[in-house]
């Protein structure tokens, strides 16, 4: 058995080491040696309430034969059933507790609703309805909050909208999770149906919600239910909500039935076949989603969607062009529009703030762009929302077009947009207070885009803290899937269901760690293009939002288009054939394997995310928590004038870190250990040479902020406690829920409780994360992957002082060293599914 060495010099931490020393190393440095290591002399007590050990973990009785299914359409038509109640003598009705939780169903695994959220409409008669329930409730010990839908103006849409996110993030607040009961208690108007239905799709992207209907005729729950605006929708047959009902349960006087209807047909936009464009198959819960990526010139691009979308959607076509900040000084999204005004479309252009922080309700329910939407409707024109950024922007315009009923168009702008945020149909807002994250992606729905177009020359003006961020996600990818095509890895997940049409060797990303060096060095030496493009177009904006005139507009604009034609031509011209060759597989290769990770599970298994599928979610518990509570930092450091540039991480990086710490919990509770511990932690540190996750800079910015480790620990952790896992399995004060990997990538630790295991969750002490992330603020993760000369053996060494790449001559040789790195872990991946399958 290979195993590892490790050696704490200097360590501040009384941990004892779990493997014994072979050959005398630097500070935290790991390689891959002859040692091995033993159980015995791990800390057992260290995280003290995990799950049992894999071993004494019964095999769930699936059959061996779903992996190899290939099922159809899997989506459920939508039902609710109506439960008949009596009137009293008042004209009211006689419904207790006792009635709504025996005729209400649970969620799926649930075995009891764990608070009572009860929300009346407006008039007397629903207030004393509401307060009877919650007496009933309180009777029955059950924890029972009440909220108030207000009396608002038909035509006050900005109202409405500002209720549901109120409501529905106090909810939260107020202590709801997944399992919790949402009560709607209606008045005489019967657009309360449609509050009810909206207000019950948003807290954790879907509760389960009871709806009382005091009405003496039939209101389909299932049809066209619209707000007193006429704005926000809810319509259970349209095919993008993927068949969830409103509601669990109707309660009403009249004899009880039950509702039902088909889903209404799919008809996503497919564009006809074109040279320039390749298609990545896609599908969830049966349905396939057009993904396209569009490989010629950005203009012949632009153009392109807007002849598609005016074929698909016809003339009524009335286009909500979305973009954040840099993509409006980039001119991608008012392209597209100008494109479409040009065919005879005029639409609506709207600009957001960027970043994690902005991710709220508040942001996007601007006056002008709910007017804007609820207008078309009326005129009788089709609303579509053309989604034209990253993963932020992504989320939350399909965040509105949901609301509003609107079909959907994603143009993403980043790797991470296109292939992890539009493989899934979730949409979110995150829950945010005074510029603090508190929950991220809590407030929600489930929603389908009609079509996935993606623009390659787009990607030549990311960051690398974008790409960075790609790697990052990709890496939770292969160190949970590993090579799921496999003999090893269908043994692994025979239970996904349908999973061999998408199943692949997700560790294939690794190979193009080379490219992906290639893409950073590009990066950086256009940075100055790209800021001059990114001024100009800042520039253009303010000369519009002060009506300069249209010589001045055009020449700003034509001054724009030359830069990123400069820009553009470096890559196609100037750059190296092998360059070009190498950064084309790496972006092919991580697009088409986290495409198909996705749909690995999606298509069949689990398309809204809640059971098994829930594995994407590994590393996002510390990464979530970390991502938060820096985003608070960057503001207050924007407040203090400190500069906070080198610091800055977006998602995927900070899932990345918590790869790297899950890697760490999992070594020292014996889960991880030798070639299976390297292996899974190589998968982050091969692309770690430039330091997108090393934590240094933001410990640099925690001190210029007098933020001490503590500090920092509990206010990640605070974050943790409200995280979105929580709920599918009961947590005792002072332990999490978490994922870990076992043994080698892609074989996870299995719980024992059944709920959890649906899940691949394990319950973690707070104390074990609170312990790596101390390690972690004082650095001892900051490590870079190297090949030793003298054994050829993979190690983790800690970063060297100097950044690499920097000089010009030796790229070459960097490159060289990137490409034997990935062959020596592709073999070492090779070994450890020999030795642990």
């Amino acid at each position: 058995g290979k195993g590892l060495s490790n050696q704490h010099s200097n360590s501040d931490h009384s941990m004892v080491s779990p493997f014994p020393l072979s050959v005398p190393l630097g500070h935290d440095d790991f390689t891959r040696s002859s040692t091995s290591s033993t159980a015995s002399s791990r800390p057992g007590a260290w995280c003290s309430s995990f799950q049992q050990r894999q071993e004494g973990v019964n095999r769930p009785a699936d059959p061996p034969s779903l992996f190899h299914e290939k099922p159809g359409l899997v989506l459920e038509d939508p039902a609710v059933p109506y439960i008949k109640v009596a009137r009293g003598g008042d004209g009211g009705l006689q419904i207790d507790a006792e009635t709504v939780l025996s005729r209400t169903p649970l969620a799926k695994g649930a075995k009891e609703f764990s608070s009572i959220h009860i929300i009346a409409a407006g008039g007397d008669i629903p207030r004393k309805l509401a307060a009877a329930l919650q007496s009933s409730f309180v009777g029955l010990n059950k924890a029972c909050q009440s909220y108030e839908w207000p009396a608002l103006r038909p035509d006050d849409i900005t109202g409405e909208y500002e209720a549901f996110f109120r409501i529905a993030s106090d909810i939260i607040l107020r202590g709801a999770d997944r399992t919790s009961l949402l009560v709607f208690v209606a008045g005489d108007d019967v657009t309360d149906m449609a509050a009810g239905a909206i207000l019950g799709m948003l807290p954790f992207r879907g509760i389960q919600t009871a709806f009382i209907a005091p009405w003496e005729r039939y209101v389909d729950p299932l049809g066209e239910l619209r707000t007193a605006s006429g704005l926000f929708e809810y319509k259970a047959d349209q095919p993008e909500r993927m068949g969830r009902p409103p509601f669990a349960a109707v309660f009403g006087p009249l004899p009880a039935r039950s509702f039902r209807r088909p889903l209404a047909p799919w008809q996503p936009l497919r564009p006809p076949p074109c040279p320039q464009e390749k298609l990545a198959p896609f599908k969830i819960g049966g349905l396939d989603l057009p993904m396209v990526t569009f490989e010629g010139r950005f203009e012949d691009a632009v153009l392109r969607l807007a002849r598609l979308l005016l074929g698909h959607f016809g003339p009524r076509l009335y286009p909500v062009v979305a973009v954040g900040e840099t993509c409006d000084a980039l001119g991608y999204g008012s392209d597209i529009l100008d494109a479409l005004t040009a065919l005879g479309c005029p639409g609506h252009y709207f600009q957001h703030a960027s970043g994690e922080s902005f991710k709220c309700p508040e942001e996007f329910g601007t006056p002008g762009l709910l007017e804007a939407l609820v207008a078309a409707k009326r005129a009788g024109r089709r609303p579509v929302v053309v989604a034209v950024g990253g993963g932020v922007n992504g989320n939350t315009m399909g965040m509105i077009a949901a609301l509003a009923g609107a079909s959907f168009i994603e143009v993403p702008t980043t790797l991470m947009h296109y292939n992890d945020a539009t493989t899934s149909a979730k949409k979110a807002f995150s829950l945010v207070v005074g510029a603090q994250i508190l929950s991220k992606n809590i407030l929600g729905t489930f929603y389908l885009p009609k079509l996935v177009f993606c623009i390659s020359e787009t990607f030549l003006t990311l960051s690398t803290c974008s790409i960075h961020a790609a790697v990052g996600e990709a890496a939770k990818t292969m160190s949970m899937l590993g090579k799921a095509s496999s003999e090893w890895g269908q043994a692994d997940f025979y239970n996904i269901r349908g999973a061999v049409e998408f199943a692949s060797d997700f560790t294939r990303i690794a190979s193009t760690v080379s490219g992906f060096e290639r893409l950073i060095v590009f990066l950086e030496s256009t940075s100055t293009l790209r800021d001059r493009a990114i001024s100009a177009g800042q520039a253009l904006r303010e000369a519009r939002d002060g009506r300069a005139d249209d010589v001045k507009l055009a020449e700003l604009a034509k001054s724009r288009r030359a830069i990123l034609g400069e820009l553009r031509a470096t890559f196609h011209r100037a750059l190296p054939e092998e360059s070009r060759r190498e950064i084309t597989k790496f972006l092919t290769v991580i697009n088409e394997e986290v495409i198909r990770a996705k749909a690995m599970f999606l298509a069949f298994s689990d398309p809204f995310e809640k059971y098994r599928a829930l594995l994407f979610e590994y590393a996002h518990t510390l990464g979530h928590g970390v991502e938060a509570f820096m985003n608070g930092l960057y503001r207050r450091a924007q407040e203090a004038g400190v500069d906070y540039a080198a610091a800055f991480r977006l998602h995927g990086q900070c899932v990345g870190m918590a790869v790297i710490w899950a890697g760490e919990m999992a070594l020292h509770e014996g889960y991880l250990e030798g070639d299976g511990y390297l292996a899974h932690q190589s998968l982050v540190y091969i692309f770690n040479r430039f330091g997108g996750f090393d934590f240094a800079p933001l410990r640099k910015l925690c001190d210029a902020l007098d933020v001490s480790k503590d500090e920092f620990c509990e206010g990640v952790l605070a974050v943790v406690r409200r995280d979105n896992k929580r709920g599918y399995c009961s947590c005792s004060p002072g332990s999490s829920v978490d994922q870990l990997v076992r043994n080698r990538p892609g074989c996870m630790v299995r719980s024992v409780d059944p709920n959890a295991e649906l899940r691949y969750l394990v319950k973690v002490s707070e104390d074990s994360q609170w312990r790596v992330l101390e390690r972690a603020f004082e650095g001892e993760y900051d490590r870079v992957l190297r090949l030793s000369p003298v054994t050829s053996r993979l190690t983790l060494q800690a970063r060297p002082e100097e950044r690499p790449l920097t000089e010009p001559d030796s790229k070459g040789k960097h490159f060289a060293e990137a490409s034997q790195h990935a062959a020596a872990l592709r073999d070492l991946l090779q070994d450890v599914y020999e030795a642990h399958s």
